[in-house]
């Protein structure tokens, strides 16, 4: 089956499975996929994919740590909720 895919989006795939299978946390998954580069631009549309496919497994209210919002500017009230990072804070709220 690996013969009717991409090389390159095929190896992604492996990396990324392999990843979840060993435990790996999801938001360092979804930083980690976020920052994977190609030659082919075409990636970025799968890229958003990916991690918009991933986010929607991370718990509800699992805080986003290191992240600061950009509307208020806390850096200890943005959560995940619904595959989304929302700011308790003041509301805001962006899906990518």
């Amino acid at each position: 089956m690996s013969r009717s895919f991409d090389k390159e989006y095929w190896n992604y795939a492996k990396l990324i499975s392999g990843i979840l299978r060993h435990g790996m946390p999801l938001p360092y998954v979804i930083e980690l996929v976020q920052n994977l580069t190609l030659d082919d631009d075409s990636i970025n549309t799968w890229k958003n994919g990916v991690v918009r496919g991933i986010k929607r497994y991370i718990p509800d209210g699992t805080k986003a740590d290191g992240s600061t919002c950009p509307e208020c500017g806390s850096n200890e009230s943005l959560v995940y909720q619904d595959g989304c990072l929302t700011c308790n804070s003041c509301g805001y709220s962006k899906c990518s």
